[in-house]
């Protein structure tokens, strides 16, 4: 039920909100010891942990439903979850791994190697085409064994080091022989109370956890279909956490009501993809001119209101790696008209799609037009809804991305040729060569690698990747046990939270 302020009429409601003039915090509003959180709304999700494409609230929600083999952890390390424990055989190509005991799914049945065989399976069948299928490619199907009741052996085509790393992905869930897609079943700390997509889902907790029971009894997922709306629900009382708004919108709302704002510092990246596939984009000219117009610093300042950091048009280096000695990229448009007029492009003009649906997507867009204006470059920004962004994604000539995870799943997921994160559909031999050689590497042995694959991305890569960004939570002060997480997901740890 909403609940409306004492000062001023209905039809002021949302004024009233922007003005300070909100009601009093209502702690039992979602039931006892309830966590509510706005979310941005999808209108196409479903509980399906597999789907080819996942909005930022399906990924929350598998977070807090499903388990994987290995997760990281809020500094970004990979840890043991549903395995204790994987080791290979000389080449890496065969691993063998250690499952947890005593493990139960939120109905009850024993968790056992079974369910890993089989959700392996699925994830690795093409014919599904989950998004988790890019991470796994190198799995040969025909491998895949339960040795035993805690133990799974799985062949792979090729050489592959950081096996336990990949399996820390929230598009990996490990879900009971059977249950997916149509009910799918995980081990998580929460299960399903109810769903209805594109309005609200509750969690509430698993007492038969095996980890960390959570001190929540459920957590709701409310929907809405701005960052300013999820910022008045907030000011409102209606929800506990406002889990995207934009740096401008957390940053008034800090003091009001006594809000505070979770700062996650940490490589989470927006950027701005370009169809490699398809012309003007298939020019490498062109990828390097539009990056020549990007004034970051500007980005940095106004799109994410100083909370962010300046990026160089590659992806965050994995620790404990240093960063290439590559020169900082800075705004040349004379350079930038000079190259497209190399390629022909010297009335360039074209759209960049997105959903909007996290906070500086649109922003990102916005700025990027105002900066290519200087070269005379038209650009529009086409927002669409969710649903239509994923089901076109790969056609899309010019988009924003975004990329929560390290390099490693990022390459894998989004930086080689036929994966389905790959959006830009870029395909660089040089590139894909040397990814082949890291995958296969020893660890000690990976840093210059991706330091060489760097550079390839800052000269010919299909991204503009202009900054990193912190991901900004505002909270109710009754809220208290939320960590910051390096890739801002913070919201993926919440066994330790209470409200009240």
């Amino acid at each position: 039920m909403s609940r409306r302020p004492r000062c001023l009429p209905t039809l002021l409601l949302a004024a009233a909100l922007l003005a300070g003039c909100s009601p009093p915090y209502d702690a039992t509003a979602g039931g006892a010891n309830t966590l509510r959180v706005s979310v941005s709304a999808d209108a196409g999700e479903s509980l399906n942990p597999y789907v080819g494409s996942q909005s930022p609230i399906q990924e929350l929600r598998s977070s807090l439903l499903f388990e994987g083999l290995t997760a990281l952890d809020p500094a970004g390390k990979a840890e043991w979850r549903l395995a204790t424990g994987m080791t290979s055989n000389a080449d890496r190509t065969q691993w063998t791994i250690t499952l947890r005991p005593g493990v139960k799914f939120t109905d009850g049945a024993e968790f056992t190697s079974a369910d890993v065989v089989s959700s392996i399976k699925y994830l690795r069948d093409p014919g599904h085409a989950t998004q988790g299928l890019a991470l796994i490619q190198m799995i040969d199907p025909g491998s895949i064994q339960a040795v035993d009741k805690l133990t799974v052996r799985v062949g792979l085509s090729e050489p592959f080091s950081p096996f336990k790393e990949i399996w820390a992905s929230v598009l990996l869930p490990m879900t009971k022989t059977g249950s997916a897609p149509a009910k799918p079943i995980g081990t998580g700390p929460f299960a399903v109370k109810s769903f209805a997509p594109g309005r609200e889902s509750t969690v509430e907790r698993f007492d038969g956890y095996w980890g960390e029971k959570p001190r929540l009894d459920a957590v709701q997922l409310i929907e809405y279909p701005s960052q300013q709306a999820q910022a008045n629900a907030l000011l409102s009382g209606r929800v506990d956490i406002a889990s995207n708004t934009t740096p401008t919108i957390a940053k008034s709302l800090v003091g009001r009501d006594g809000i505070q704002v979770l700062d996650s510092k940490g490589n989470f990246s927006l950027r701005i993809g370009l169809n490699t596939a398809v012309a003007p984009f298939s020019d490498v000219r062109v990828r390097q001119a539009l990056r020549l117009l990007v004034d970051r610093q500007q980005i940095v300042s106004n799109v994410f209101s100083g909370y962010g950091r300046i990026a160089n048009d590659y992806e965050t280096t994995a620790p404990p790696c240093a960063a290439p000695d590559i020169p900082q990229r800075a705004p040349d448009i004379a350079a930038a008209k000079r190259l497209l007029a190399e390629a022909g492009q010297t009335d360039l003009s074209f759209a960049i799609t997105t959903d909007g649906l996290l906070p500086g997507m649109s922003e990102l867009a916005q700025v990027f037009a105002q900066n290519a204006a200087q070269a005379g470059v038209k650009v529009s920004v086409n927002v669409v809804p969710t649903p239509e962004l994923l089901a076109k994604w790969g056609k899309w000539p010019a988009f924003v991305d975004y990329n929560p995870v390290p390099y490693l799943p990022s390459v894998l997921g989004s930086l080689l040729p036929d994966r389905i994160g790959n959006g830009s559909n870029w395909n660089d031999p040089a590139f894909v060569k040397l990814a082949g050689k890291l995958f296969s590497s020893p660890e000690q042995d990976q840093c210059p690698l991706m330091n060489r694959m760097h550079e390839i991305e800052h000269t010919s890569g299909p991204n503009i990747t202009p900054a990193f960004s912190d991901v900004l939570m505002p909270h109710r002060p009754a809220v208290h046990g939320l960590v910051p997480d390096v890739n801002g997901r913070p919201l993926s740890f919440l066994t330790g939270v209470t409200v009240g």
